[in-house]
């Protein structure tokens, strides 16, 4: 009795340091395919969710994929998902004129926040930023270092569903480009 209460003790504290470390990876792998996915076989109606590597996610495209589950409709989701043997991320975005939230997270491919600031933080019309691998600050621009894969992921906040169009014309002004 006693032997497999070790042997089951010792893969059960296997199993969970495997999912501990490798965890993130795989579901960040699996938001790879979901991605690949959704650009090449899109649902009716969202054919123009991707533009080159920024997604511009909706509630109706969203709660289509099988992988996500009871999207949040107060949200407008944005996103891109890089890989810096590109090249650094070049990132700008518009910044919301009024107090309706806003935030950006820039993710490691491990699910880390290497960033985030939101609206409040920031008094400019367009916030820039550069993700990059390399520890070179000399330049102006925030830079952000981070893992060679990962997200840049941001909110805006919906009030009501009559401005969705609107939000959706200011958001698709959004650049994210390999420099």
């Amino acid at each position: 009795m006693k032997s497999w209460t070790i042997k089951i003790s010792i893969v059960a504290l296997i199993t969970h340091v495997f999912l501990i470390f490798m965890g993130p990876y795989i579901v960040m792998n699996q938001l790879d395919r979901n991605i690949a996915d959704a650009i090449e076989n899109p649902f009716d109606g969202c054919e123009d969710t991707y533009d080159g590597i920024i997604g511009y996610l909706d509630q109706v495209c969203i709660s289509k994929r099988s992988s996500t589950r009871m999207p949040n409709y107060d949200f407008m989701y944005t996103m891109c998902r890089y890989d810096l043997a590109n090249g650094d991320l070049f990132v700008s975005m518009p910044v919301p004129e009024d107090e309706r939230y806003w935030v950006v997270h820039v993710h490691n491919n491990n699910t880390t926040v290497e960033f985030k600031i939101n609206n409040l933080q920031i008094e400019n019309e367009r916030y820039e930023f550069l993700v990059t691998s390399s520890n070179n600050q000399n330049e102006e621009i925030k830079k952000i270092k981070t893992t060679n894969k990962g997200t840049v992921f941001w909110r805006l906040l919906v009030n009501t569903a009559d401005e969705i169009s609107k939000l959706d014309e200011f958001r698709r002004t959004t650049v994210c480009e390999y420099r």
